[in-house]
């Protein structure tokens, strides 16, 4: 999967459908912090959490706000 141009942009919020580990389906926003081949190290907003998502298991990505802020 090809990483949508603004997940390079550090401080973007972004709202995403992901599928975990278990096979689940979930919602989230997240800011980004840091992107790696495969990896998006992000600031989950909903849980409140760093996470690390695996870009392969990213369905659908809505850009929320591009600021830092």
């Amino acid at each position: 999967m090809a990483l949508v141009q603004w997940f390079n942009k550090v401080g973007c919020v972004v709202a995403i459908i992901y599928i975990c580990k278990k096979g689940a389906v979930t919602k989230r926003r997240i800011r980004i912090l840091a992107v790696r081949e495969g990896h998006i190290r992000a600031f989950c907003i909903d849980s409140g959490a760093q996470r690390v998502f695996l870009t392969a298991n990213i369905l659908a990505a809505e850009l929320v706000s591009r600021d830092a802020s």
